[in-house]
């Protein structure tokens, strides 16, 4: 068993996770080229912690109310989540509908269409939600791309206790696995996104993506991609797949606050160096990031958690948190908060996902 896959079980013994995620989670992986299915980075163990935080995260969507002929906005998505935190009243005014934007099928026969809804930004985060339907009303009933047939509608907000296979019996239905993503991610810093589900109807399901980024552009262009695959497929090139494009604009405010160590620079236990630490508050959230220097290489099995007055914050986690690999042996560890006020100093510790271990703790003052 390689160490991610440790890793791995460390979290779902940590959490409390249905054994569908788990699934999915495996056939994701057994499904997952060497650069995401969105053009995204390259795999290697940074991206694929974040990874398993993101399964994670999609599978703690509560369910919602089926409403047939509405769509779900980011706003909805956030209050049928029960884990999620939620958006200050401040930040609604982020919130914009998506008018112009030029879409185009990539596969011929592509039987779903894919219209972006709305969409949210500020500096360090993204939320797009798109409308998938099917182009032939009818004959399909639409499902999250990781689902099963034995798994209850209700998991992404339909009444009822029906598998998918019994409620696509029922209605005589095909089943249609769909699922978006936005393609651009390396232009945009955009190193993991968190999609959720919520149908809207048998054919109609809207997708949420809600990712942090890195790019720091007041107008940014975003190309997304939809997907859809009929049950069944044997290989990748059965699934079809359509590109959404449009501009959107970051109309927020950021404050940045740097910090610095109060002693040490080191990080307990790791050998790892911070070189910059900081906290950008915006209306959306807050965000607290260290870049560090790993100088053994060796060593990549630990990850950062606050502590002291501030523990349990990380479970208020808004967007995918978790650290990028960047060059020349540094890294950049991200966490993604609802919005919190740090005082003049925070203390973290340092632990090993795997094992629980905590290397030691450290703290960071204002400068």
């Amino acid at each position: 068993m390689s160490r991610f896959d440790d890793m791995v079980n460390g979290l779902r013994e940590e959490m409390e996770v249905p054994e569908k995620v788990w699934r999915g989670y495996a056939k994701t992986l057994e499904r997952l080229p060497e650069k995401n299915s969105y053009g995204g980075r390259e795999k290697n163990s940074a991206v694929l912690k974040a990874a398993a935080a993101v399964l994670v995260s999609v599978t703690l969507l509560g369910t919602g109310v089926y409403a047939a002929g509405k769509y779900f906005g980011i706003l909805d998505f956030l209050k049928t989540n029960e884990n999620a935190v939620q958006i200050p009243i401040e930040a609604e005014n982020l919130i914009v509908p998506v008018q112009d934007q030029e879409k185009k099928d990539i596969t011929e026969g592509m039987l779903a269409d894919y219209t972006i809804k709305e969409a949210m930004c500020d500096s360090e985060s993204i939320y797009v939600v798109l409308e998938a339907r099917a182009k032939e009303a009818g004959r399909y009933f639409f499902v999250p791309e990781d689902a099963m047939p034995e798994d209850p509608v209700s998991n992404w907000g339909m009444e009822g206790s029906m598998s998918v296979a019994e409620y696509a019996a029922s209605k005589n239905l095909k089943m249609l696995h769909v699922n978006a993503g936005i393609v651009n991610t390396d232009e945009l810093g955009i190193a993991v996104s968190t999609i959720y589900f919520q149908s809207a109807g048998d054919d109609v399901m809207d997708i949420m993506i809600e990712c942090g980024k890195t790019a720091k552009g007041k107008t940014m262009d975003v190309v997304c991609s939809g997907i859809a695959w009929e049950d069944g497929i044997e290989s990748m090139d059965e699934i079809m797949r359509s590109e959404i494009r449009f501009a959107l604009t970051d109309i927020s405010n950021a404050e940045a606050v740097a910090y610095v160590p109060s002693g040490t620079s080191e990080i307990p236990g790791t050998g790892a160096v911070i070189k910059k630490a900081e906290v950008i508050q915006t209306k959306l959230g807050t965000y607290l990031e260290i870049l560090y220097q790993n100088k053994n290489m060796d060593f990549d099995g630990f990850s950062i958690r606050p502590a002291g007055e501030y523990a349990g914050t990380e479970h208020k986690i808004s967007m995918p948190s978790g650290t990028e690999i960047l060059e020349n042996g540094e890294n950049l560890w991200r966490l993604s908060l609802g919005k919190i006020e740090f005082g003049g100093h925070i203390v973290l510790e340092a632990y090993d996902v795997e094992t629980k271990e905590v290397y030691g703790t450290f703290e960071l003052v204002k400068k």
